[in-house]
């Protein structure tokens, strides 16, 4: 029987680099979450889980504020990444 889809309804693919070590410890993730009958499982779930993990107990910033950032309008998210053009320059 196929498995049901899990994903949340704003996923987008995501392309990451992991080394022999990473893509080892997510299949022991993923082999013990199995294991003890957890429906989180899949590699998309195990690295979801753990940035979660990683900004609230590493960062010290809780999911609220992180919700919040993402309810913003997309104009209060951006930051101008330009440098400035000769005419952005003050005269001397």
């Amino acid at each position: 029987m196929p498995r049901k889809k899990r994903q949340l309804e704003d996923a987008r693919p995501v392309n990451i680099y992991m080394g022999a070590t990473e893509r080892l410890i997510l299949s022991v993730i993923e082999v013990r979450r199995q294991e003890d009958g957890e429906e989180r499982d899949s590699p998309s779930e195990i690295v979801s889980d753990a940035l979660r993990k990683l900004i609230v107990e590493t960062e010290g910033m809780p999911i609220e504020q992180i919700e919040a950032l993402r309810r913003r309008k997309p104009e209060e998210n951006k930051e101008s990444k330009r440098s400035p053009k000769k005419s952005d320059k003050p005269e001397q």
